[in-house]
Formats: structure tokens, C-alpha cells, sequence
């Protein structure tokens, strides 16, 4: 039986914490590693599996998984997504370019968008150009950061593309993009823009009154906007809010919406659905329609009246087939031919479950956009459940063979053949370059047993487990199944011989069961357990028993249903113990005594009395037998006291009473004090923000960690510090609020404590404060008071601005301030630090590492200097006098591990101080030319908004 890697088989496993750590330990020196990633980057269920496992085929540079990472770029998630295209980049790989534009314009997750933008420009260099330059309109400014970045790399080295940059940045009316020409030139050496006062898109809206609800914090905004009147507020006002990342006043800008219901509003609000890039804006729109109870058809007809947009005619579209309206629906169907493909393919998103409209869709597959194509396919890949659809879809698809592009058409193509049953396009599709179109082809003539014996045996044989697994029979999957490379082909092997188990004669079955008992896949095993016969040959039973005591519980009761299936069991392992030719080996007899004492009953004694007054059994054996004499009554040693002498000491029971409390958490002498609280935290503050699993959460408190960021969306982080996994006592919880005002605050409050099950918080923050007000006296006064009533114990408020909280400090006696802070952001040393430990108030530090930065060379460094780790990141701030400690949000057990290395040593040694400091200052410098063009030049959501919102359509 042919050796696997383990890590592959892990990567299998039912538990997503097993695959995690799988994945990074996969073999990728050698093809079948590689193959085994390709596998659960396409497969896996986990999001943080399928990211891993596109990271390090990245990592691999072999440009054969090529395809299924583009065709990971589909992944629902944007982890997933996101380390694709990293991926991609890494392999230098030109086919991304085709879905990129796509991205820049439709990617709804920022963070994602940009690593498109960055792996265009490093894979096509020049040729990304006016995609670079597209996106230097994004809505959010860190993409537009790495177009610009992008754009000074292309452009040092090309007078072309600086010339172009001038060109489009003289010519755009886009705040955002003429900043981004003025840093360029700059950067280039040549005379930088002149400044620029963009155009005020939407002045002709109606205005908020000044100082009414404009405030730069939006939990300030938010409680203004709470206790004034709907009708005191503009509609533009309310749907532009529909877009603010800031979830309260979307919720509340929301229901004032609803409670106004004025046709203009819905008009504005639904612009929003043509701008994807905008978080949460779309959905919003549609929880607004959703909660309005409009007559959804009056709305589809009101929009099927206006200019096209692709949003609103994917809404009409939608509600045109769900009610099936003649009337709307004869309005879509031409909208499906419209000039724009966004506008096309909204429109087939509708007709697409409309029976009478299955003629226009099907000749979707004529149109020369891909995406539009795609609507299709997806309607494929669900499979339309009324057998003459199903029917007609493939049989469009194999008319449209010839002029299949992608994979993903070509394996469409190849499975409508599959059901047409049409040999000649399988036999062109079985020669098919993608492994995954290759793989449907094979297996449907595999089956149809049209292949010669020479090209089953080259598929067989093929270094692809896809194509391997596509070909098995019933003869290869017997070798299959103990010998592949490929533990996913093993196990499609022996799945295929347990469905056909009939086929197979006894000695085929025995062989199969045994050689799978032995195999290192617990899933295997389990098989095999079921395919064992215990009324068969005796090494079948010894193979059942064995398996009894596999580590793995899914083996354990797949023997088990064999075992007990078994109604001559009892005379079975009497006769394996002590009959001619007993078994010799230690862990079969352990495991047949133990099944054959099972019943603890008087026979079951005579026969444990028989074994422990012989002699023969080995050590092993004999101690086991004395244990299961714990499994029979006292009173029945009464008649056996030389057997009674040999009974293990039985553990002492405990008393019936209350739960025992958690242990309490050891001591640890990296705790530091969170100034004056009271309060004592480990030098980190682990954040749930990323989804750490309950174990490794629990394996960063049994490190020494006692302090967690709790906010009510990390359920992983909910439900560890709901176990009872440790004394409530030996934990800090930070939580916080959003919001302002008493009101809000105490239900924030409230709400924590009825989530965490607890009745106190540790540290309750303001969160995210961005002006004055949020720190006024009734603020403060509300904290205080709750404090006072023991619902929390101490509290504070986070800021990235150094001067609200210095002046706050000064005003109140605040006992916590979370700030940023790191050896490039490190203003606060100054002034913020030295104020708070003279007024003992507790200090917290976030974003140490720069969001990444100074993990990163500066620009002007050399290329061998040595780079600060994430830990030196944490020790410099931990260094800093009066820091109590950092957040922490690592985004999965690998970071975590490193991470926890600062508990052993939470300080810089002094003479690495200033190398980090030196550090520091060379990325702070390349920042700020960046911040102050770039990603405060004028444009982002806002602009995006107003534009949106400026253009011309008649009212509803």
C-alpha cells in the first residue's frame, strides 16, 4: 500500500480546525501536494481552507492550477477571492487580465478590487494602463493608493504612461483623479499640479441646514438624526447615509426612508444599485423596498419607464417573472438585446425563470460578453428542474460547442453532452486542455465502455487525479483505493466499490475491506469496516476489532454496527481467543475481551474469572482485564475474592452538588496593569474580528492571554467566552458602542451583557469617536453611571485622532483611551502617552504593524535590510511607557501562533528601539505625500454618491 501524505489526508477531514492546519502542512514539493490543494481550493467548505490553499499554490509557481484559480475568483467569499489573485500574480499569470475590468467595476469588497489592480500591473505591467487609471475613480481610497502606486512604478521608467496620466488627469472633472496626477508628477520629478477645486457634484440637491447634523462622527450624526422629525431632513440626505459604513445610521437613514415614503426618495435610493463597490448600499435599498410595502409591479413598471439601468432592470426583471406579468415581462424581454451588457444580462437574471421567455435566454449564448454568457451557465449549473428545459438547455449549449471559450462553458458543454448522450462532442471534449472538462468527458465514456484497454490504462494512469478518478471501474478501483497518490481518488475508489460491492467475489471483497482497514484515511477505514464480514475468515474479525479501537470515532462505530450486527459474536471471539490457532496479537485480544464481556452478566464473569486465573495472557492483556473488572458489580467478587485483591482502586465519585466552577486562570507574569481600572491584561487583547475558532482561543488563553475584544458579530469569540472554558473572573472583555446618547448607550450595554450571558463588562468603549461631541458630558455621565451600578467596570473610547483624545483627558476623568499607534504612526509618545500615565488613565494600542506597512521595505531602504516581524511591531508599542497593551487580530491559527510569541518578552530590547524607530519614519514619509492627495483628495463614497445621485431621470 502506497504511502500518503498526511497533511493531504488531514485535508480531508471532517473537522474544518484539522484542515486548517492541513493545508499549510501539505507537501507542495511534489505534484500530488499540488493536486490536493487544487482540491480544496475548488471543494472545501471552509472559507479559511479554500484561502490557504490558493495562497500556497501561488507560493508553488506551477502554472497548471492556473484555471482553477480564475476560477476561484467566483468564490462567495472575498478571502478566497482576494488570495487568488495574489495567486494568479505570483504565477504571472496573463489570463487574469480578462477579468479584471470586471472586478475594478463590480468587486463589492474594496480590499479585493485592489489586489485585481495590483495583480494586473505586476503581471502586464503597461498593458493594465487604462484599467489603472479606471480605477483611480474607485470609491474608496485605499484602492485608488495602489492604482496610484501602481502608476509611479509604470511610469518612472515610461514617458508613455506618464504622458497618458497627464493626459486623463487634465481631462477628468474627478477630484480624486486630478490629486492622483498631481502626487504622480511629483513622484516623477516633473512641476506638480496646479491645485484643483473639483466640482461640486450635486449642489443643486436640497441642503441640510449648516450645524444641523454635520459632524464628522457619525454615532454624533446618528443621535441628532435620532431626535429630529423625518420631514426635517432632505430625502437626498437620508439615501446618501444608505451608503455610510457606519451600520446604525444606514439602519436608522433607513427607516426614516420608509417612514417618509415619497416617491423621490425611492428614486434616489435606487441609484444605489448600480454601484456594487459601495459595502451594504445595495442591500440597504432592498431591505427598504422589502419593508415598504409598495405594489412591487407599480414599482417594475415605473422603472421599465425610465432611461435603463442595470440595477433597477435587474429589480423589475425579477419581479416581472415572479409574478409572471404579461405586461412587464414583454417590457424586459427587449432589454435583454440592450446595447449594455450589465443592462443585458440584469434582464436575463429575471427572464431566466420565465418558461415563456427560455428562447431569448438560450440565445444568450450568441452574445459576445461573457458575462452575459454567464447568466446562462449559472442557470445550467442549478439545473432547471422541468425535465423540457432541462432538455433545451443542453441542447443550446451543444449547439453553442464551436464557440465555448472558457472552461467553465466547455465543462457546460461537455455535461449537456453527457445528457444528450452525444459520443462525438464527449470524444472532442475528453481531448479537452482543462482537466476539468477533460474529467466529465472521460467519465461519461468510461461508463459507456467505449475506450480501448490502451487509453484506459493511460487515463489510469495520468499524473491528474481528476482524470484518474474519471476513468475508475471496478477493477482499477481495487488497486485504486490502496494505492493512488491521491487520497480524494482513493477515496472515489472505494466508494465506487461499496456501491458495487455485489459485483465483487468474496475473496475481491475480503481483499478490498482488509487492505482499506489498514489504510491511513480514517474514511477508508470506515468503508472497509463496513465491507468486513465478522462471520467470514478470521483475520476479518481480527481486522473489525482492531478498527473497534481506531483513534478515529467514525471508525470506531462503523466497526461497532459490525460488530453488534453479529448474532454469534460471543461464540466468534471465544473461538479467536481460545481455539486452534488462537490470535496472538495483544491489541485484538484487548478488543475481543472487551466485546465479549460487554454484557457484564454472569457469564460474561465466568469468562473474565477463566482469563484472569490463567496464565497466558500477556502483560498488556491481563492489566486490561483487570480494569474491566470495574465494569462488574461489587457484589459479584463476594465468591471471587482472589480476583476482588486484583481490582484496580476505583476513582473516588463525586458528590452530587452543584457544577463544579471552572479552574481558575494560572498567573502569568506578563500581566500588566490597564492604568489606574483595577484591571489587569495580558500584553495582548486578542480580537475576534477574524473568526478564531473556540479552540485556538482557548489555546491563546492557556498561553497567557486574558483580555478579548468582543464585539456582537464574532460568534467564535461569543460562544468561547460563553463555554465556561475558564473562570469569568480571570478574563477582560472589551466591548463598546457604536452609538451615542444615554439612551443608546445603555441598550448597547444591555444587549452585551444578554449576548455574553454575563452580568458585567470589563472595558466598555466609545468606539470609533471622530469629533468633540461624542465625548461630551452625557457621554460621560452615562459611563460613569453604569460603572456606578456595577454593569461595567471600567470604560474609555477609541480614536485615531491624538488631539480629540488629549483634550478629552483633559475635560474628564476618563479611566481607558484605545488609540492608534506604531513605530510609524508614533505622535501619540509625545504628548497623549505622557498625559495619560501622569492621570493614570489605561491606554490601548491598535494597528501596530500599519495595517501592514512596516512589514513592508520603505521606500529608499535597501533591498537586504532586515524587516521588523508582526511581534517586534507589538513589542515596540508595548515598549512605549503607560501602554498597557495591543489588539491583536490575527486572521488564522498560524498568525496567532506567532503572535503569542510576545508574551514570552513584551518589550524591544533598547538597542533595536531606534533601528524600528529609524524604520518607522522612512514609511511614515512615503505615506503622508500619499494621504494628503490621495486618500483625502476630494471623491470617494461621498462623491460617488452625489454623482449618482446628479444624474438626469424623470421622477416616479
Amino acid at each position: 500500500m502506497g504511502l500518503l501524505d498526511s497533511a493531504a489526508v488531514r485535508l480531508l477531514d471532517e473537522n474544518a480546525e484539522v484542515r486548517r492546519e492541513a493545508v499549510d502542512a501539505v507537501d507542495t514539493s511534489v505534484p500530488p501536494g499540488r493536486f490536493a490543494l487544487r482540491q480544496a481550493l475548488l471543494t472545501d467548505e471552509d472559507a479559511e481552507v479554500r484561502a490557504s490553499a490558493a495562497r500556497r499554490l501561488g507560493d508553488a509557481r506551477d502554472g497548471r492550477f492556473v484555471s482553477a484559480l480564475l476560477e476561484a475568483l467566483g468564490d462567495p467569499m472575498p478571502s478566497v477571492r482576494d488570495r487568488a489573485w495574489r495567486a494568479l500574480a505570483r504565477l504571472g499569470a496573463e489570463a487574469l487580465l480578462a477579468r479584471v475590468p470586471r472586478a475594478i467595476r463590480e468587486e463589492p469588497v474594496w480590499w479585493v478590487r485592489r489586489a485585481a489592480i495590483r495583480a494586473a500591473a505586476s503581471v502586464v505591467g503597461s498593458g493594465a494602463l487604462e484599467l489603472l487609471l479606471e480605477a483611480l475613480e474607485d470609491p474608496f481610497w485605499r484602492v485608488r493608493n495602489a492604482a496610484v502606486q501602481a502608476l509611479a512604478w509604470l511610469g518612472e521608467a515610461d514617458a508613455l504612461v506618464r504622458q497618458r496620466v497627464r493626459d486623463v488627469a487634465d481631462g477628468s472633472r474627478n477630484g480624486a483623479v486630478k490629486a492622483a496626477g498631481a502626487y504622480l508628477e511629483g513622484v516623477w520629478g516633473g512641476a506638480a499640479l496646479a491645485p484643483v477645486t473639483p466640482p461640486l457634484f450635486g449642489s443643486e440637491l436640497p441642503q441640510v441646514p449648516a450645524g444641523a447634523l454635520d459632524n464628522e462622527d457619525p454615532a454624533v450624526v446618528t443621535a441628532r438624526l435620532e431626535r429630529m422629525p423625518a420631514s426635517d431632513v432632505p430625502v437626498s440626505e437620508l439615501v446618501k447615509w444608505l451608503g455610510d459604513p457606519h451600520e446604525p445610521l444606514r439602519a436608522l437613514a433607513r427607516r426614516r426612508l420608509r417612514e417618509r415614503r415619497e416617491p423621490e426618495a425611492l428614486r434616489l435610493a435606487l441609484r444605489w444599485l448600480d454601484e456594487p463597490r459601495v459595502p451594504h448600499a445595495a442591500d440597504e435599498v432592498r431591505a427598504l423596498l422589502e419593508r415598504l410595502d409598495l405594489d412591487d409591479v407599480s414599482l417594475a413598471s415605473r422603472i421599465l419607464d425610465e432611461p435603463p439601468r442595470a440595477g433597477a432592470v435587474g429589480l423589475a426583471a425579477w419581479v416581472a417573472a415572479r409574478r409572471a406579468h404579461p405586461g412587464l415581462l414583454e417590457r424586459v424581454r427587449p432589454l435583454a438585446r440592450h446595447p449594455v451588457p450589465a443592462v443585458r444580462r440584469a434582464a436575463l437574471s429575471g427572464l431566466v425563470h420565465d418558461p415563456e421567455s427560455r428562447a431569448l435566454v438560450l440565445s444568450a449564448l450568441e452574445d459576445s460578453d461573457e458575462t452575459v454568457r454567464e447568466v446562462l451557465l449559472s442557470s445550467w449549473e442549478r439545473r432547471p428542474v422541468a425535465p423540457e428545459s432541462l432538455e433545451a438547455h443542453a441542447r443550446a449549449l451543444v449547439v453553442f460547442a464551436p464557440a465555448a471559450r472558457s472552461p467553465r462553458e466547455r465543462r457546460a458543454v461537455a455535461e449537456a453532452a453527457v445528457f444528450l448522450e452525444d459520443e462525438a462532442l464527449l470524444a472532442r471534449a475528453a481531448e479537452d486542455l482543462d482537466p476539468s472538462v477533460r474529467a466529465v468527458a472521460l467519465a461519461a465514456l468510461a461508463r459507456r465502455g467505449v475506450f480501448s484497454e490502451a487509453e484506459l490504462l493511460a487515463a489510469s494512469v495520468h499524473e491528474d487525479p481528476w482524470i484518474r478518478a474519471a476513468v475508475l471501474d471496478t477493477e482499477s478501483a481495487r488497486a485504486a483505493s490502496a494505492s493512488d497518490l491521491d487520497p480524494s481518488v482513493r477515496r472515489a475508489a472505494m466508494q465506487l466499490l461499496v456501491s458495487r460491492r455485489y459485483e465483487l467475489s468474496v475473496s475481491e471483497l475480503r481483499s478490498v475491506a482488509l487492505l482499506g482497514a489498514g489504510g491511513q484515511d480514517p474514511w477508508i477505514r470506515a468503508r472497509a469496516a463496513e465491507l468486513l464480514q465478522v462471520e467470514g475468515e478470521r483475520e476479518e474479525l481480527s481486522a473489525l476489532l482492531r478498527l473497534s479501537l481506531d483513534t478515529s470515532p467514525m471508525v470506531r462505530a462503523a466497526a461497532a454496527s459490525g460488530l453488534e450486527a453479529c448474532a454469534t459474536l460471543d461464540e466468534r471471539l471465544a473461538e479467536l481467543l481460545h481455539g486452534p490457532g488462537h490470535e496472538q496479537a495483544e491489541d485484538v485480544r484487548v478488543s475481543a475481551y472487551t466485546w465479549l464481556l460487554r454484557r457484564a452478566d454472569g457469564p460474561a464473569f465466568e469468562r473474565l474469572c477463566a482469563a484472569l486465573r490463567g496464565t497466558s495472557e500477556p502483560e498488556r492483556v491481563a492489566s486490561h482485564l483487570e480494569a474491566l473488572t470495574l465494569v462488574f458489580p461489587d457484589e459479584a467478587f463476594v465468591a471471587a475474592p482472589d480476583l476482588e485483591r486484583r481490582r484496580p482502586t476505583r476513582p473516588q465519585r463525586a458528590k452530587a452538588g452543584p457544577v463544579s466552577a471552572a479552574p481558575e486562570s494560572p498567573p502569568h507574569s506578563s500581566r500588566r496593569p490597564l492604568g489606574r481600572t483595577g484591571l489587569s491584561v495580558s500584553p495582548l487583547v486578542l480580537s475576534g474580528a477574524h473568526g478564531l475558532s473556540v479552540g485556538a482561543l482557548a489555546e491563546a488563553h492557556e498561553a497567557g492571554v486574558n483580555a478579548f475584544f468582543w464585539e456582537p458579530r464574532y460568534m467564535e469569540l461569543t460562544r468561547f467566552l460563553r463555554s465556561g472554558r475558564t473562570r469569568r473572573d480571570g478574563l477582560v472583555v472589551v466591548a463598546g458602542t457604536y452609538h451615542s446618547g444615554a439612551e443608546a448607550i445603555r441598550r448597547d450595554v444591555r444587549a452585551a451583557l444578554r449576548l455574553l450571558r454575563t452580568d458585567r463588562l470589563d472595558v466598555f468603549l466609545l468606539f470609533w469617536v471622530r469629533s468633540r461631541e461624542r465625548l461630551d458630558a452625557e457621554n460621560f455621565e452615562t459611563l460613569e453611571a453604569l460603572r456606578a451600578e456595577g454593569r461595567i467596570r471600567a470604560f474609555g473610547f477609541s480614536t485615531h485622532h491624538r488631539d480629540i483624545a488629549l483634550e478629552a483627558l483633559r475635560q474628564h476623568p476618563w479611566p481607558v483611551v484605545m488609540t492608534r499607534h506604531s513605530a510609524a504612526h508614533p505622535g501619540a509618545e509625545s504628548a497623549l502617552f505622557p498625559e495619560a500615565l501622569a492621570r493614570g488613565t489605561g491606554v490601548l494600542t491598535f494597528t501596530a504593524t500599519c495595517y501592514g506597512r512596516l512589514l513592508r521595505p520603505a521606500p529608499g531602504e535597501p533591498a537586504d535590510l532586515a524587516l521588523p516581524s508582526a511581534v517586534d511591531c507589538y513589542r515596540y508599542a508595548l515598549s512605549q511607557p503607560g501602554v498597557g497593551a495591543c489588539l491583536s487580530a490575527p486572521r488564522n491559527h498560524r498568525e496567532l501562533r506567532q503572535n503569542l510569541e510576545v508574551l514570552d518578552r513584551p518589550w524591544m530590547m533598547p538597542d533595536v528601539l531606534a533601528a524600528m524607530r529609524a524604520h518607522g519614519e522612512r514609511v511614515r514619509a512615503g505615506n503622508q505625500r500619499f494621504n494628503a492627495l490621495v486618500r483625502q483628495a476630494p471623491g470617494g463614497t461621498r462623491d460617488t454618491l452625489l454623482a449618482l445621485l446628479d444624474e438626469e431621470s424623470s421622477d416616479f
